[in-house]
């Protein structure tokens, strides 16, 4: 794990946004408006997010997943593709008959979740997590990450489907952020647009450890940071960081807002940092 999580911080971030996603489904009259710049819709959004939580569950108690995940994994040759293919079938599997209904199901799922980390599991313990792909795992602080993250974005766009104020604290989003990037991104790397570039980047989430990924030859990984010489410094808010990488913003409007900064000896490579990377 590059960079390791606080589980404190972590924790109540979860409960954080998971009730505000949990009243905000509550609150709502229908959930087949469609979420902007995605195919689902909010209801289906609500089946997502139960679904991760769950399945996360399980994986950091190391329970045996069940038919129920396991029937619907995916297929691939790469991870977003397999996490694609895992969402389409989960998704045609969960379904909600109204929106008190998938509230309850969330808060159930989220309360799983977070008694699974209320057991002070040990953070740098790997799990099998193969809804990424045959024999890939992840750690436990970086599944807990990953569910804040998730919980964030897809508050975001639930907000925007169901025509709502979005809600975005800085807090939960700059406590998953710095292990999501660092621990993700190496997967993530798209082999035509990072073939043939070479470059570092030191990345900096504001009030959060910062970490540095090397990218050559359509390959990443990332290090530490050390103080040593990088060609690009990406100084970015948590919530800036979350919604550039999943594609919800902008890297250049996150810069025009004051929420991204890029410098360094090749400071114009920070526009060129989220097209190394793709998404599911």
């Amino acid at each position: 794990m590059t960079v390791e999580p606080d589980p404190d911080a972590l924790r109540a971030a979860l409960e954080r946004e998971s009730r505000r996603l949990v009243d905000r489904v509550r609150s709502s009259t229908r959930l087949d408006a469609p979420a902007s710049g995605l195919d689902w819709t909010a209801g289906q959004l609500v089946a997502h997010l139960c679904v991760v939580y769950r399945a996360f569950a399980l994986a950091v108690r190391d329970d045996d997943l069940g038919p129920d995940i396991t029937a619907n994994l995916g297929t691939g040759n790469t991870l977003p593709e397999v996490v694609a293919s895992t969402n389409a079938r989960a998704l045609a599997a969960v379904s909600f008959p109204g929106p008190r209904e998938a509230a309850d199901g969330l808060r159930e799922c989220a309360d799983e979740l977070l008694a699974a980390l209320d057991t002070d599991p040990d953070l740098r313990v790997a799990r099998a997590t193969p809804w990424y792909g045959t024999g890939v795992t992840r750690t436990v602080g970086t599944l807990a990450a990953l569910s804040v993250s998730e919980s964030v974005v897809h508050g975001y766009d639930l907000a925007g489907a169901l025509r709502t104020r979005p809600w975005l604290d800085e807090r939960s989003a700059a406590a998953a952020a710095p292990t999501v990037m660092s621990e993700m991104l190496p997967l993530l790397v798209d082999p035509a647009c990072a073939r043939g570039f070479t470059g570092s980047f030191e990345v900096r989430i504001r009030r959060a450890p910062r970490f540095v990924i090397r990218v050559k030859d359509g390959q990443a990984r990332t290090v530490p940071a050390d103080g040593g010489a990088v060609d690009c410094v990406l100084s970015l808010s948590g919530c800036d960081a979350l919604l550039v990488g999943f594609r919800r913003r902008k890297l250049w409007q996150a810069i025009a807002s004051g929420g991204a900064l890029a410098f360094g000896r090749r400071p114009w490579l920070g526009l060129r940092f989220n097209t190394l990377f793709r998404l599911p």
